[in-house]
């Protein structure tokens, strides 16, 4: 089908600035894209080409093709493209996952019939984690204690302070028995991960994510007891997995990673043939980015898709009720 092809790129302020190891965020500068068929119908998916650099972002667009506030048929669009075409046609990219986002949504306005109908699954409640951001200890520690009952807890660290180890110690003293999913986003060495082992393992951790930049994945020590090292730098798309089976027993699978939802669930499929585990993370979207990243959840123990951190959402927005994340309204996507 022929494509006519529309983005927006949209600043949505954060409630609080939020902290990692590499950037501290004040807004999420998202994409939106909406597709068009020759009949009329709309599908709409976003993205987060970059984490905070307009620039970046707009050459993202250009490279696909497109540009802000205009319907455009990029060359890619005026053959008959589908989903799985449009990864051959267009490379992997936060882009490509607005794109393959809002075409499936077009499938479901032209057949109408949910999202979960085509990836062959129910779309059931999700029991969500949430993210402590780098803070002080205190800081932190005053956030967990904030939490109502929760099945664990993703604590952001990465910092050149050398409090890591004291940000452990708190989030775990404030939820004693709570096992905690420590996300370093690349923020150390070999030799920060020999010494923070120890700390990990009394403070309960669970998972550490990413402890060093995917250069270093060789340099990764063999986990101890039940802990697991998970992948999400490291692991973009099918392709990455042969190289970091060795090192990682989990990945994070993001859809702006992956390049859209019809990647990221071979991706999924392809990693649980392999016996990894698997749990699905976003950047700082809206909850059009959560919606197609909670149909890919399905059935997952490690679920990192949190609301409430924006000034405002779109309408209809997701809901979480208490840590259960409700599905989408037809009307949002899918």
């Amino acid at each position: 089908m022929t494509l006519s092809v529309y983005a927006t790129m949209e600043r949505w302020p954060l409630k609080e600035p939020f902290s990692i190891a590499r950037y501290t965020f004040v807004e999420s500068l998202v994409v939106t894209i909406r597709v068009r068929d020759s009949e009329g119908y709309e599908g709409v998916g976003e993205c987060e080409p970059h984490e905070w650099d307009e620039q970046a972002s707009l050459g993202m667009l250009k490279s696909a093709g497109l540009e802000p506030d205009k319907w455009l048929e990029p060359q890619w669009a005026t053959r008959r493209i589908d989903r799985e075409r449009l990864i051959q046609e267009l490379p992997r990219s936060p882009i490509r996952n607005a794109i393959d986002c809002a075409l499936w949504d077009l499938a479901c306005k032209r057949e109408g019939k949910r999202a979960s109908h085509f990836a062959d699954t129910e779309w059931s409640p999700l029991t969500v984690i949430p993210t402590i951001g780098i803070d002080t200890p205190e800081k932190m520690e005053t956030i967990a204690r904030s939490f109502g009952p929760v099945s664990m807890i993703k604590v952001k660290l990465g910092a050149s302070d050398g409090l890591d180890a004291d940000r452990m110690e708190a989030v775990s003293h404030a939820m004693p028995g709570v096992p905690l999913l420590i996300d370093v986003n690349t923020g150390w060495s070999p030799e920060m991960l020999t010494s923070m082992l120890p700390v990990a393992r009394r403070c309960n951790v669970r998972i550490i994510e990413q402890p060093m930049l995917p250069e270093m994945d060789e340099h990764m020590l063999a986990p101890v007891n039940d802990m697991l090292y998970c992948a999400d730098e490291s692991c973009l798309d099918r392709a990455s997995l042969p190289r970091i089976q060795p090192y990682f027993q989990y990945i994070n699978i993001k859809l702006d990673k992956t390049g859209g939802l019809t990647e990221a669930s071979a991706l999924r499929k392809e990693a649980e043939r392999l016996g990894m585990g698997v749990m699905v993370g976003m950047m700082s979207g809206t909850s059009l980015a959560v919606a197609p990243a909670s149909l890919l959840a399905q059935g997952l123990e490690v679920v990192d898709l949190e609301l409430g951190f924006l000034k405002q959402d779109r309408d209809p927005a997701m809901k979480i009720d208490s840590d259960q994340l409700l599905p989408p309204k037809s009307s949002l996507w899918g």
